[in-house]
């Protein structure tokens, strides 16, 4: 019995260790940024089309992708090798997915329905419907992810996000529609990628790459 706690406790241990080389921390504050790039690549691009809007924020999202992908690849496992986990941790692994799925088709189906005008959000006041996108969209399925990956700073990431739409709306009446997002989504996601620097650049040091 005693076994099998500490080999928990060290397979949970191996588990956390997985995001002390600060990538997803990158991962998560380019994401958050990418938010606040999406207005302002609007207001600069606007004139050329949202096509080439869209294509420009499918480009940033795909080098963040890249950028984790190949950071774990290239980076992270030649310094600290590849941990493969139990049942009980791969089963977790798969209700995460599940999830994740769930959110992606109800986030899909409520963006179709605004899209078509079918809710009518003229009767809700705009703060209440910021906090709602906020914490429906962002806080409540990325705490979830927080739970199943056992990674504690993005409980922090998630609430910083969700009341980022929040505080959008209270500064839009002050720098405009566009600017709103990109200072509150940039202060945000660019103290996460501080964060994330931090933890690379000390992962680096401490686990420097062999000369074999």
């Amino acid at each position: 019995m005693t076994e099998n706690i500490d080999l928990e406790s060290l397979e949970k241990k191996a588990y956390r260790s997985v995001f002390n080389d600060g990538l997803w921390d990158l991962f998560v504050g380019m994401l958050i940024l990418n938010l606040g790039m999406g207005p302002l690549f609007t207001f600069l691009f606007g004139s050329l089309g949202y096509l080439t809007v869209f294509i420009i924020i499918s480009i940033w999202n795909i080098i963040t992708l890249l950028i984790f992908i190949l950071g774990k690849k290239y980076i992270t496992i030649p310094r600290v090798g590849y941990v493969k986990f139990g049942p009980k941790r791969k089963s977790k692994q798969l209700k995460l997915k599940i999830f994740l799925l769930v959110v992606f088709c109800v986030n899909l189906i409520l963006f179709g329905l605004n899209l078509g005008d079918i809710i009518d959000y003229s009767l809700v006041q705009p703060l209440f419907i910021a906090l709602f996108l906020g914490f429906g969209i962002f806080t409540i399925p990325f705490c979830v992810v927080a739970y199943f990956l056992d990674f504690t700073r993005l409980y922090y990431y998630s609430l910083s996000a969700g009341f980022g739409f929040f505080l959008t709306e209270l500064l839009s009446p002050i720098v405009g529609d566009y600017l709103d997002d990109f200072i509150i989504f940039g202060v945000i996601g660019g103290i996460i990628i501080l964060i994330g620097l931090y933890y690379f650049i000390t992962f680096l040091k401490k686990y420097p790459l062999s000369k074999k």
